[in-house]
C-alpha cells in the first residue's frame, strides 16, 4: 500500500500493486463469488497473490476517508496500480504483470450521476511480448495518455505508447516512441511525467544504470515533440592528479588514512575515451611491468570492458586504449577478472553471457600511435562463457578458470587450461570439487610439507571451507584436504606468504550474516596440506566486509569494500598488526558490497592499485 500516489481535485488515489485478491469462491452450482469477506464455502477459497488494488479517498468534513476500491480480474501477479495518473474525472492505472508480464493500462471514468469510477478500457501493446511489463508507467496530460514499457524487446530495450483520447475514446493505434541510439536494459519509459504539453520520460538503465531523462513538448498541432536529454555529472569524485596527496592527520581530502599518500585517483568518466564513459564501474584490476621498457601498466576491469594505463608516473595516468567485452554478450556485466602470463593478458567476465576467456598481447602498448586506441583481443578461448574468477600459474603456464558458466563449467570447479602459446590455448581438464570453487591460488609449492615440496598445489575458497588439491596431473587432480571453522559465512579468498607456510584469507559476508563484528581474516598453517590447520582469527577495527586480497612480503593488502585498503603487517604470521589504511568511499560506511574490490600491490615501484567500484580508480603508496 502507498508504492503508487495520485492527486486531483481533492481526490487521492493510492496503489497497492503487491496486494493479494478478493477472496474467490467457486460455489456449488457455478459462478464467481467476489468480496472482502469470507466465503461461505471457506474449503473452496483461494487468495490469488499480487493481483494489486487501487484505494481513493476524500477529504471530507474535516478527515480523509476511503470512497472507493478499484481493480482488475483476479489475475495473479498482475500488479494492478504499480502506477497511477488522475486527472480529473479520468484514471489511468497501471498493471505491468497482467499477462504473464506483457502488462496492461486501464482507463477508467469516473460517472458523476451515479458517484462511481467505471472501467472504459483496457490498453495493451498491440506487439507485445511477454516481459515488456506495459503499464509500469502512466501519465495522463489533456488528451494524451503516455503508458511506459521499459523492459527489454530485442533492441528496442524499454519504449512508450502515446494515446490520443477523443471525445472519451482512445482512437487509433498509438505513436510508439523509442530511442534511436540504445542498448539492452535502458528501462525507457520506467517512469513519466507530463503536465501542460511537456513530458519527460526516463531510461533507468541508461548508461550502465546511471539513468538518464528524455524531455517532449507538445507542439501548437498537437504533436510531440524530442526536446533532448537530461543527466547528471557522472563522477561522485573529481580527477586529483599531478602531485602527491599526502596523508596528514588521517585525512587526505574526504578521504580517510592512515600510513598512505595518495599518488593519483581516476573517476569513472576517465576508465574510457572522453564522451563514452558515463556511468562505467571498475571492479577487478592487475598491474603488468613491462620487461623490455621497464614501464608500468595498470587494467583496470570495467563492467564494460578493460582500460589500460601507463602509470609509470603515478602522479599522471595515461590512458592507453581500451578492451571491449566480447560481441554480443550483455553491455553492462557483473565484473571482470584478469591476470598475466608471458606478456599477455588473460580477461574473463561474469553475468556477461557468452564471453569466454579474451586473450591480449601486452607488446602492444609499447608503441600506440592514437591514444586513447579501442584494442582487439588477440585471441578468443570459447570452451565457457562467463566465468567468475581466472587464475595463473606463472611458473608453469597453466590457468585455472573458477565459478564458469555454459559448455565445459567443470561443475564450477577448476577449469584447467595450458597457456603456454598463450595465443592457442587448451583445456587441460576439469576438477570438479564440493560446492563449486570462488577463487583459487596456484603454484609450485615450497612450503614445510616436504611430501608435496615441487607439486603444483591449488588452494581454493570454497565458501564453506578452505580446500587443498594436487593438479600436477592434469588428468588426474587429487584433492589433498580442507580446512574450516564452526561459524563461516563466506570463504571468498586468499593468497600465500612468501614461504608458502601460511595462507592468508577472507570471509567476504561474516559481516554482514552477523558472524562477526569486523572484518575477520584466517590465517591457516599450511605444514600439513592434508590437513590444514587454523592458527590465528584476526579481527579488524571497522566493520568491514572483505573483498580481495593479497600478501607482499611481510604485508597482506586488504581489498575491505566500504572501508577502502587496508594492511596488516604478517611480520609474525600468526599475530597480524593494522599497518595502514585509504578509505575509497568516504560517504559509505558499515558491511555491504560497494566500496574497494580490488588491489595490486606488487609493483618494484611500490605503487598500488585500488579499485572502488562506483568511484574509480586510485593510486596509493604506503609509507615506509
Amino acid at each position: 500500500f502507498g508504492r503508487s500516489i495520485a492527486f486531483s481535485d481533492g481526490r487521492v488515489f493510492v496503489g497497492a500493486p503487491t496486494r493479494a485478491a478478493d477472496v474467490v469462491a467457486q460455489p456449488q452450482g457455478g459462478g464467481r463469488r467476489r468480496g472482502r469477506g469470507p466465503s461461505p464455502v471457506p474449503e473452496d477459497t483461494t487468495p490469488v497473490p499480487e493481483v494489486g488494488r487501487v484505494f481513493e479517498f476524500r477529504y471530507e468534513n474535516g478527515n480523509w476517508r476511503e470512497t472507493a476500491s478499484l481493480g482488475s480480474e483476479n489475475e495473479r501477479a498482475a500488479n494492478f496500480g504499480a502506477a497511477i495518473s488522475l486527472e480529473g474525472n479520468t484514471a489511468v492505472i497501471g498493471a505491468p504483470g497482467s499477462g504473464d508480464g506483457h502488462g496492461a493500462a486501464y482507463v477508467y471514468k469516473y460517472d458523476e450521476e451515479n458517484g462511481v469510477w467505471e472501467e472504459h478500457s483496457r490498453l495493451a501493446a498491440f506487439s507485445g511480448i511477454r516481459g515488456d511489463r506495459f503499464g509500469t508507467a502512466v501519465a495522463i496530460d489533456g488528451k494524451d495518455v503516455w503508458v511506459g514499457s521499459p523492459a527489454p524487446r530485442g533492441t528496442d530495450t524499454g519504449m512508450v505508447y502515446l494515446y490520443r483520447d477523443e471525445g472519451g475514446e482512445l482512437l487509433g493505434a498509438p505513436r510508439r516512441i523509442f530511442l534511436k541510439e540504445t542498448v539492452t536494459r535502458d528501462a525507457f519509459g520506467d517512469r513519466i511525467a507530463s503536465r501542460g504539453g511537456i513530458a519527460a520520460v526516463s531510461a533507468t538503465g541508461m548508461d550502465h544504470q546511471a539513468g538518464a531523462v528524455y524531455v517532449y513538448e507538445r507542439n501548437t498541432n498537437g504533436e510531440w515533440e524530442d526536446r533532448g536529454e537530461l543527466v547528471s555529472e557522472p563522477d561522485a569524485l573529481p580527477a586529483l592528479l599531478g602531485e602527491v596527496r599526502e596523508c596528514t592527520n588521517g585525512k587526505i581530502g574526504p578521504f580517510d588514512c592512515d600510513g598512505i599518500d595518495l599518488l593519483a585517483f581516476i573517476p569513472g568518466s576517465m576508465l574510457k575515451a572522453e564522451g563514452d564513459s558515463r556511468g562505467v564501474r571498475t571492479n577487478d584490476n592487475w598491474g603488468w611491468t613491462d620487461p623490455v621498457t621497464g614501464r608500468e601498466y595498470a587494467l583496470i576491469g570495467r563492467n564494460d570492458g578493460t582500460s589500460f594505463f601507463d602509470i609509470t608516473d603515478p602522479l599522471n595516468p595515461l590512458l592507453v586504449g581500451d578492451l571491449a567485452k566480447t560481441q554480443n554478450t550483455p553491455p553492462s556485466q557483473l565484473w571482470r577478472d584478469i591476470k598475466f602470463y608471458n606478456e599477455h593478458a588473460f580477461i574473463v567476465a561474469d553475468g556477461a553471457g557468452a564471453h569466454g576467456m579474451q586473450v591480449f598481447d601486452m607488446s602492444k602498448l609499447r608503441d600506440v600511435p592514437n591514444m586513447p586506441m579501442v584494442f582487439q583481443p588477440d585471441s578468443h578461448y570459447d570452451l565457457v562463457e562467463s566465468v567468475h574468477n581466472i587464475a595463473i600459474n606463472t611458473e608453469t603456464g597453466f590457468a585455472y578458470l573458477v565459478g564458469a558458466d555454459g559448455r565445459e563449467s567443470c561443475g564450477g570447479g577448476l577449469h584447467m587450461i595450458d597457456i603456454r602459446d598463450p595465443l592457442n590455448p587448451q583445456f587441460a581438464g576439469c576438477f570438479r570439487d564440493e560446492r563449486g570453487t570462488h577463487d583459487v591460488q596456484c603454484a609450485v609449492y615450497r612450503g614445510p610439507d616436504e611430501r608435496y615440496e615441487g607439486r603444483e598445489i591449488c588452494l581454493k575458497a570454497n565458501g564453506g571451507f578452505l580446500s587443498v588439491s594436487d593438479v600436477t596431473d592434469k588428468e588426474s587432480p587429487v584433492l589433498l584436504g580442507r580446512g574450516t571453522y564452526p561459524n563461516p559465512a563466506y570463504l571468498h579468498q586468499g593468497w600465500l606468504t612468501d614461504d608458502h607456510a601460511y595462507f592468508i584469507m577472507n570471509d567476504e559476508s561474516d559481516v554482514i550474516a552477523g558472524n562477526a563484528e569486523t572484518t575477520r581474516t584466517t590465517i591457516w598453517d599450511l605444514s600439513d596440506l592434508e590437513d590444514p590447520l587454523l592458527t590465528t582469527m584476526f579481527m579488524g577495527s571497522l566493520p568491514a566486509s572483505a573483498h580481495n586480497l593479497y600478501v607482499k612480503g611481510d604485508f597482506v593488502y586488504q581489498a575491505n569494500y566500504r572501508y577502502g585498503l587496508h594492511i596488516l603487517d604478517i611480520t609474525d604470521p600468526e599475530n597480524p598488526v593494522e599497518a595502514g589504511m585509504f578509505d575509497t568511499a568516504p560517504y559509505l560506511e558499515g558491511p555491504g558490497f560497494s566500496g574497494a574490490w580490488s588491489n595490486y600491490p606488487f609493483f618494484e615501484s611500490g605503487t598500488i592499485i585500488v579499485t572502488s567500484l562506483m568511484e574509480g580508480a586510485f593510486l596509493l603508496r604506503k609509507h615506509d
